[in-house]
């Protein structure tokens, strides 16, 4: 499980070789067996025992800015698996293969998007009309993102405004369908205009350390990417990666609003921005821990959805290191999301 620490003043220890929280007059204590990673979201202490720990259970120590984001990370110090990967990865940068692979994970991240929207349609009869437009647009972008040909650094302009054309009538059509105090304009990053991006944001931050995770473990660069560009700290692979599991982290948000599980209470608002409170964290932590642990259809098994893209990293790397005469390893297989 992945643990994430919300409260502020949490210190963490270890003990009897196991780990140590205590905030207070609480105390909790936890096997390193049941944990992936410790998240630290707020102002909390971390004992060098309990690092050391971490470290000998390849269990990474995430930190996270206030919006989410992750900030850094403490993480043993070998890599994931062979440099070849990492060169490979290099070469397919100026290649069509770059080029077939974006292709791909953009276009799972609009199908993921057409899915989602027909689900929330098919809930709500007698509302088609709020759907049909946009769900159109979307499978526009689809068909004509496969057209483009060459490497990425000429055709990158025109996979990011066919993404941007798509997202702009998928989140629109999810403002619709909010409860109307909670209903925004546009999408809004850093910082957040609204509570409803607040909430998005804090969810794919807490994905992007998952992602950065996998591509680490599956022996990829983080900071080489196919698409997003290679500047300066920027985890361009992470930013790639996460394109098709963006779907978790939209669920997690829509559900939590339109099940009227958030509050105005779980928000601070300060100049023209909006982010979680230490009341709201928890909430939207406890949602998508939950929803990762849900088990889906995946490669004809039932897997939990945590694991998935941990798979498509290593799949991804199989991929880079295939012959170009051997079959390509099968990726981006969600059946169900």
């Amino acid at each position: 499980m992945q643990l994430i620490i919300n409260t502020p003043g949490t210190f963490i220890t270890q003990k009897d070789e196991c780990f140590r929280f205590k905030h207070g007059d609480k105390k909790l204590d936890m096997s390193p067996h049941k944990l992936e990673s410790i998240v630290i979201s707020n102002q909390a202490m971390i004992s060098t025992q309990a690092v050391v720990q971490a470290l000998e259970h390849n269990i990474d120590i995430i930190f996270l800015d206030s919006y989410g984001d992750p900030l850094g990370r403490i993480w043993f110090a070998k890599m994931g698996s062979t440099a070849l990967i990492r060169r490979k990865q290099l070469d397919a940068v100026n290649v069509t293969l770059g080029n077939e692979l974006v292709t791909e994970m953009i276009q799972k991240k609009m199908e993921n998007q057409i899915g989602f929207l027909k689900k929330l349609m098919h809930a709500r009869p007698g509302k088609e009309y709020v759907f049909t437009q946009p769900i159109q647009t979307i499978e526009k972008s689809v068909s004509k993102i496969a057209s483009y040909e060459g490497i990425m650094d000429d055709i990158r302009n025109n996979f990011l405004g066919l993404e941007g054309t798509a997202g702009r009538a998928y989140f629109q059509c999810l403002a619709k369908i909010l409860p109307e105090k909670y209903r925004f304009k546009n999408r809004s990053r850093r910082p957040a205009k609204d509570p409803f991006n607040a909430v998005l944001n804090y969810c794919y931050g807490i994905l992007y350390s998952r992602i950065e995770k996998a591509c680490i473990l599956a022996g990829l660069d983080p900071y080489v990417g196919f698409l997003h560009t290679d500047n300066y700290n920027k985890k361009s692979m992470v930013f790639d990666l996460i394109e098709p599991f963006r779907i978790f982290a939209e669920q997690t948000t829509v559900y939590l609003f339109t099940g009227k599980k958030i509050k105005d209470k779980y928000f601070r608002a300060a100049d023209n921005s909006v982010s979680l409170n230490d009341k709201g964290k928890p909430v939207v932590v406890d949602a998508i821990n939950s929803h990762m642990e849900e088990t889906v259809r995946y490669k004809k098994k039932n897997v939990k959805r945590k694991f998935i893209p941990q798979h498509e990293a290593h799949c991804l790397a199989n991929i880079l290191l295939a012959d170009t005469d051997m079959k390509r390893p099968e990726w981006l297989e969600i059946t169900e999301f």
